[in-house]
């Protein structure tokens, strides 16, 4: 028995249908937009301000990591267990006694410029 006209569109629509409705469920962006990062987040040396691989202004990118402008230790936003301080007008992370630095920030660290200051990239 063969199909009515009206059967026959439909047979044909419903694959196209769920093909279109397989793609728009599982092809989501889900790629955070890339912005201006905050104190402890990773940068590029050398881009500016408020860039999308910069830091936010009030920020400096410091070794591969966004830090505070400071000119006094005080402006250092505090970080629980580690010494921080005011050095050429940016905040820095000092290295522990064991010449570690804190791993708890959106950028991996590491000890450098012979065991005083913690850097991005560790």
């Amino acid at each position: 028995m063969p199909y009515a006209s009206a059967m026959r569109k439909i047979a044909h629509l419903a694959p196209s249908a769920l093909f279109t409705l397989a793609l728009a469920a599982g092809c989501k962006d889900e790629t955070p937009p890339n912005e201006p990062g905050e104190f402890g987040d990773p940068c590029l040396v050398g881009e500016p301000d408020d860039s999308p691989n910069g830091c936010r202004s009030g920020h400096y990118c410091n070794a591969g990591y966004c830090v505070e402008d400071c000119v006094a230790p005080s402006d250092c936003e505090p970080l629980d267990g580690w010494e921080r301080t005011c050095a050429a007008g940016i905040c820095q992370i000092l290295c522990n006694a064991e010449k570690q630095c804190p791993q708890t920030l959106n950028t991996p660290l590491a000890c450098e410029n012979a065991g005083q200051y913690c850097e991005g990239g560790g």
